[in-house]
């Protein structure tokens, strides 16, 4: 047999074998759904809110929900002003504005999220930098958030990707939050990277780091990091952090009391419920044809969970036109209190699935086809 074609024989048995190795092993990782003997009907309806001739009909960064009372808060960044721009959701209302400076001794140098403790005690992610801003938007402290040869650790930093929050404690004095080792940054991820805690605590008084035993999940472990993204996704509920990573559909559960992880699992009925490795599918496009999991949130107000997702799609449309960002389709999956699925539903093409957040009022989207720029139009999905 010609020898070139004798390698290339064999380089496909090879890959063959891997493809079903992996999928095999792949298989037994995603967890089977557990089902919820509740059932829930959701409402889809339109709400809108003024905003003033300096405020957005659709803001970018995740907003921060702040309840007080029996008042919803949304905290909205503001690209363009360099701001805070805080709604009354409850009364459908402008509140006030938080004007940020970009230099000097009150500099934030970016927004990349936020944490409100309370309305004077406003916490900011920022490059390489944690602020604590008052509601004038005073800088009262700021902590470096880049660790270098620190003992006991690899080096690295605090980050906040894909919806990876953070927390701060009841006294202010820890920080809770997605820490990315130096060796984990690279496409290829060592085993021993894989290892890595990324649950950090950072005591801002020390200052000074330390690790829970939280890490990499296991479908991504044994598939040796070899994914496009791997960043988790963090929300902090209770006495629990709830995580989960874009690129399957297990949903993890650390109980900070115990420090037990629990795995749940959570399948879409209409999309892919795990990546394809890359370096075996060089084709593979994960954020066009993948299904992209989101974070887990509470639904406030009453005792059940949801997250949102983008669905996967194939390379072409049936017409063979090549599919794109607008022909992804968007679902929520709404959960128990024990994380059983309830329902699952497809999110209108009208609403962009990126930012959404909620009240006891529902589940809020940006509407895509808002044309009045002194009014903000927000797609509600509410459990009735």
């Amino acid at each position: 047999m010609n020898p070139i074609k004798t390698y290339a024989y064999t380089l496909f048995i090879v890959i063959s074998i891997l493809l079903i190795s992996s999928c095999d092993i792949n298989s037994r990782l995603i967890k089977e759904n557990e089902f919820s003997s509740e059932t829930i009907e959701v409402q889809q309806s339109t709400i809108h809110i003024p905003v003033d001739s300096l405020g957005l009909i659709i803001y970018q960064v995740e907003p921060v929900i702040y309840e007080k009372g029996v008042d919803f808060f949304m905290y909205a960044y503001n690209r363009h002003l360099h701001s805070f721009d805080i709604y009354n959701l409850t009364k459908k209302e402008f509140d006030h504005r938080i004007l940020l400076s970009r230099e000097g001794p009150n500099e934030v140098n970016k927004v990349y999220s936020a944490y409100v403790k309370n309305p004077d005690s406003i916490y900011v992610m920022g490059a390489g930098r944690l602020y604590l801003l008052d509601n004038n938007g005073t800088v009262r402290k700021s902590h470096n958030t880049m660790f270098e040869s620190l003992q006991n650790s690899t080096n690295g930093y605090f980050h906040s990707p894909n919806e990876a929050d953070f927390k701060i404690d009841e006294k202010g004095e820890n920080f809770m939050g997605f820490f990315i080792h130096n060796d984990t940054k690279a496409s290829v991820r060592t085993t021993a990277s894989l290892n890595n805690l990324i649950l950090g605590k950072f005591n801002l008084k020390s200052p000074s780091i330390s690790f829970y035993p939280v890490s990499y999940s296991e479908f991504i472990r044994k598939n040796q990091g070899d994914f496009t993204e791997i960043k988790p996704n963090f929300s902090f509920i209770g006495s629990k952090l709830y995580y989960g990573f874009p690129i399957e559909s297990n949903i993890y559960e650390f109980d900070f009391l115990t420090e037990k992880t629990a795995v749940h699992g959570a399948k879409s009925q209409y999309s892919k419920n795990q990546a394809e490795r890359y370096s075996l599918n060089p084709d593979y496009d994960y954020r066009n044809e993948g299904t992209w999991f989101n974070s887990v949130n509470k639904y406030p107000g009453k005792p059940y969970y949801y997250r949102t997702h983008w669905g996967s799609q194939e390379k072409l449309q049936l017409n063979g036109a090549p599919t794109n960002a607008l022909t992804k389709l968007g679902y929520i999956i709404f959960f128990d209190s024990e994380l059983k699925i309830i329902k699952e539903i497809e999110v209108d093409k009208n609403c962009y699935l990126e930012s959404s957040f909620a009240t006891n009022e529902g589940v809020f989207f940006w509407a895509k086809d808002g044309t009045d720029e002194s009014l903000m139009k927000l797609c509600n999905y509410s459990i009735q």
